[in-house]
């Protein structure tokens, strides 16, 4: 549990202020020796395209397939407006939390203030588990798009390669990081909106000249297999959402989080607005639900579904570009994956339940035992050479689904605690610099509906009786209550006392 503080602001002076400023805005660059933090470089516009398009990886241009070919087009549209209203929830208290303290370790360190340092625990090596899952998915199928292009490298050789490329990159630090996310996310986005153009023209018959219209929304029909579909889509519509909520990680090292959390958070209405809605609406009218090549669990092409609809419009300079976007949607997603996963792991050993070896950074604030363990990791995508892509790619979308689920809930429930502890403690929330939006009824129905789709996006599991898709879709439930229970028990935590909750260290209150 935190130990008890002093909960009576402080003021800074001028001169202090003034001298942690300059500190900051140099770039001041520490090692863990001298005070075991991050580097604090991240500016507002590395946030807000992050938030907007950072996360978009390459499930969202070649996983769609599996989401169309489940549920259809009305059941993907229905799937994916539910989530991002959700997803625009948890943003609202995790901006809330994360602008008032920035902290390294964001979420799981909130858990451990405000819940229990038994949740922290397992929260921690929940979300360190899943990004695990990710950088695994990622180097899958950056083996898996190369090959469109026919070179005598083999996949593992391919994955050697970019392992050096990326874990050099990763230790320039947290500004290269910031930068190349900007770009590269930034290319995505264009790339959506040329997606965008180009859908109206095939859909008009301009491109392929066959007119489509919302021919597919009739034949084969708006659901593939009804609402059992549409369920079972869930977990994967979370993965492709997931990773938003790593603004919260970054406002450790943003140089100003006060103002540049509440920004970002802000701009993530575009993205669940523009990027997915938008992205699949227009996707369903150029791809039939039924199209063979589309990504199932069998296929061992992991065609993309908007490779499909040029190729089907025989534009193939198009797929040509798709895929090459497809690759830099890899670059940027590793990327992430390297950021994400290593501060996670810093984050955890910081609050001691990981080892203090990750907390060894090098002169640029880079945390070179975490980053080097996580990037590890991705090795392990070599033990899926055998396997088709399909299956592979499902059990990793169930497992790092229910996960983010799982992140999702104890960030709302955070919240929650937060603002309870706020009003056993009389102090004023016009102390926070961002208030989140509908509280408190956002944060109880974040809380909610990301529990239910904890318990329940696995109910086909049991109709039939299915033991694989049990596994499947419930095992990170087990590992969670695993890691609680034994954390607890071994150590004999209790749920903080919300009136004694640390509302005071990890402020940056002057930046405000």
């Amino acid at each position: 549990m935190a130990p008890q503080q002093d909960h009576d602001f402080k003021l800074t002076t001028d001169a202090e202020r003034q001298d942690e400023a300059k500190s900051i805005h140099e770039g001041t660059q520490i090692t863990h020796a001298a005070s075991g933090d991050l580097n604090r470089s991240l500016a507002q516009r590395h946030l807000t395209m992050m938030a907007i398009g950072g996360v978009i990886g390459p499930g969202y241009f070649m996983g769609m397939g599996t989401g169309l070919s489940t549920a259809g087009p009305a059941g993907l549209l229905i799937c994916f407006a539910v989530l991002g209203c959700l997803l625009w929830t948890v943003m609202q208290s995790l901006g809330e939390l994360a602008s008032y303290i920035a902290v390294s370790g964001s979420f799981t360190h909130y858990s451990t203030r405000f819940i229990d340092p038994a949740w922290g625990f397992a929260l921690g090596w929940n979300y360190f588990f899943l990004w695990c899952g990710i950088i695994m998915a990622e180097y899958n199928n950056l083996g898996l798009v190369l090959t469109y292009w026919e070179t005598d490298m083999p996949r593992w050789g391919w994955t050697l390669v970019f392992w050096a490329i990326f874990m050099s990159f990763a230790l320039l630090g947290v500004w290269a990081f910031g930068e190349a996310e900007f770009w590269l996310a930034l290319i995505k986005v264009i790339a959506i909106a040329a997606f965008f153009i180009c859908a109206i023209l095939i859909s008009t018959g301009v491109i392929g000249n066959r007119k489509i219209g919302f021919r597919y929304y009739h034949d084969p029909g708006p659901f593939a297999t009804g609402v059992k579909g549409v369920f079972q889509i869930f977990v994967f519509a979370a993965l492709q959402h997931s990773g938003t909520e790593m603004i919260g990680l970054t406002a450790g090292e943003s140089a100003n989080p006060g103002r540049d959390i509440p920004k970002a958070v802000r701009s993530v209405i575009w993205r669940i607005l523009v990027i997915f809605i938008g992205g699949i609406f227009f996707l369903t009218i150029t791809v039939a639900s039924n199209d063979p090549d589309l990504l199932s669990r069998t296929s061992k092409t992991a065609s993309s579904p908007f490779v499909i609809a040029f190729v089907r419009a025989g534009a193939v300079a198009g797929a040509d570009a798709v895929n090459a976007i497809i690759l830099v949607s890899i670059f940027s997603a590793v990327n992430s994956a390297l950021y994400v996963g290593s501060r996670t792991l810093y984050g955890l050993a910081k609050e001691g339940a990981a080892p203090r070896i990750f907390l060894y950074t090098m002169r640029n604030g880079v945390p070179i035992v975490a980053l080097l363990t996580f990037h590890v990791v991705g090795f392990l995508s070599l033990l899926n050479l055998s396997s088709g892509a399909g299956k592979v790619y499902t059990w990793v979308t169930s497992m790092t689904g229910v996960a983010t689920f799982i992140t999702w809930s104890s960030i709302c429930l955070c919240h929650i605690r937060f603002r309870k502890a706020f009003r056993l403690q009389n102090i004023p929330t016009s102390t926070l610099p961002y208030k989140a939006a509908f509280w408190p009824w956002g944060a109880y129905t974040g809380f909610g509906v990301s529990v239910f789709f904890v318990f329940f996006q696995g109910w086909t599991a049991f109709a039939p009786w299915n033991v694989e898709d049990f596994f499947m879709n419930y095992i990170i439930v087990l590992v969670f209550g695993l890691l609680f229970g034994s954390w607890k028990v071994w150590h004999r935590t209790t749920w903080v006392r919300l009136e004694a909750a640390d509302l005071r260290s990890g402020r940056r209150g002057w930046l405000m």
